[in-house]
């Protein structure tokens, strides 16, 4: 039996091909690598940013204006007409000066 003479002859392509290119090697190296870092950084963006920021501001600052506004709710109909000539008057001052 003889040596077949192209691996020789290809050197580092052959190598190569016979290593099926280093695929499961490289993708291993980036999943390992590269990938779990981002899913790291996206774990904290979500977590912290989106999550702690975006929705818990939105849910508290919701909650904080609710019982803020709660307090004007009196039911009674001559504050209702107060506050709405005060409201009038400060728009009448705004726009007159």
């Amino acid at each position: 039996a003889t040596d077949d003479p192209l691996p020789v002859r290809l050197g580092f392509i052959a190598r190569a091909m016979k290593a099926r290119f280093w695929f499961d090697e490289v993708y291993q190296w980036f999943i390992d690598k590269v990938q779990e870092r981002l899913a790291k950084l996206a774990d904290i963006i979500d977590r912290w940013i989106i999550a702690g920021l975006l929705v818990r501001g939105a849910h508290g600052s919701t909650e904080f204006a609710g019982r803020v506004l709660r307090l004007a709710q009196t039911g009674n109909l001559q504050t209702y007409a107060f506050w709405f000539a005060a409201g009038l008057a400060a728009l009448l001052v705004f726009a007159l000066s």
